[in-house]
């Protein structure tokens, strides 16, 4: 039901959690060494990509030093019971709309387009009671976190600063003209999403799928994409600037459009580290490495 939206933890904070705990316990079992690779099998495990035996080890830790730490154990168990509620909710749209409009502050940092504020208390006011029409559109949200969105959300010279986007649907929604900073995606279903001539600067997509996105005449500046499973992807006239895609997963028919329109660079970078970096991009997306002649035109010296 619609009361069940909630903000929870990622899949890989709670993953981080449970290591610390085990830790905790055994420390010569669990530590620095091995903590990086540990974390991602359990996070791995909670996103369903491996079957580690992870209720085994909750139960082993559980039950340690004469259940010393049963109490901690619990308080993972119910985050991650959480998480996976969310998850579950991600297949049905949000479909509650309300007519009522909210006394907002407005920012007119640009005259031509004033935004209005929205802030958590708004946004998780509009959740239970049905967001308004263009609710998202010139809005200006500061440090919100968004665990519930509706469908075809039009998010049009909206400007995103510090939000987190926690276990989200996000179907069909439009962010030409947006701004991004410091933002996270963690386990959203990313559709049929149009970014275009969007601005999005130290953005990370984390154990994301996103399908159907693209990223027309955008400039991203330090976006990580890991762990994510990607369909379709458009880099029509994009920039991607010290960029980073890692252990990308490909649904059966994905394709990567547009990219030979698309600036690779890299701020400070030298002409062979941009290359490297062009190189493990098209790699992570199964994108063929172009003959030499192919290259941006913008990039010819």
């Amino acid at each position: 039901s619609m009361s069940d939206y909630k903000a929870v933890q990622s899949s890989l904070e709670i993953s981080r959690w449970i290591f610390d705990c085990l830790e905790d316990i055994d420390p010569i079992q669990y530590n620095g060494r091995n903590r990086p690779r540990m974390i991602r099998n359990i996070n791995d495990c909670l996103q369903g990509r491996n079957d580690m035996p992870l209720e085994e080890l909750m139960e082993w830790a559980a039950a340690s030093k004469g259940g010393e730490y049963a109490a901690r154990v619990q308080t993972l168990r119910q985050r991650i019971q959480g998480f996976q509620e969310q998850k579950a909710l991600l297949d049905s749209p949000y479909t509650k709309t309300s007519g009522q409009q909210y006394k907002y502050q407005m920012m007119d940092k640009d005259p031509n387009c004033p935004l209005k504020i929205v802030d958590q208390k708004i946004y998780d006011m509009a959740v239970k009671k049905g967001f308004p029409p263009k609710f998202f559109q010139e809005s200006y949200f500061d440090h919100v976190i968004f665990y519930c969105l509706p469908d075809n959300a039009n998010c049009n010279f909206s400007h995103f600063d510090h939000c987190t986007f926690a276990v989200c649907r996000l179907y069909g929604m439009r962010f030409w003209d947006a701004r991004l900073y410091d933002c996270l995606f963690h386990s959203c279903q990313i559709k049929f999403t149009l970014f275009s001539d969007a601005v999005l600067s130290d953005i990370h997509f984390r154990d994301c799928i996103i399908h159907s996105a693209a990223f027309l005449r955008s400039r991203l500046k330090h976006c990580n994409t890991i762990d994510c499973t990607v369909g379709r992807l458009n880099f029509n006239g994009a920039v991607l600037d010290g960029c980073a895609y890692a252990r990308i997963t490909h649904l059966p028919n994905s394709k990567v459009e547009a990219v030979e329109t698309a600036l690779f660079t890299m701020s400070g970078g030298t002409d062979a580290e941009i290359q490297a970096n062009r190189a493990a991009i098209f790699r992570a997306l199964r994108i063929p490495e172009p003959k030499e002649t192919e290259r941006h035109p913008s990039q010819e010296r």
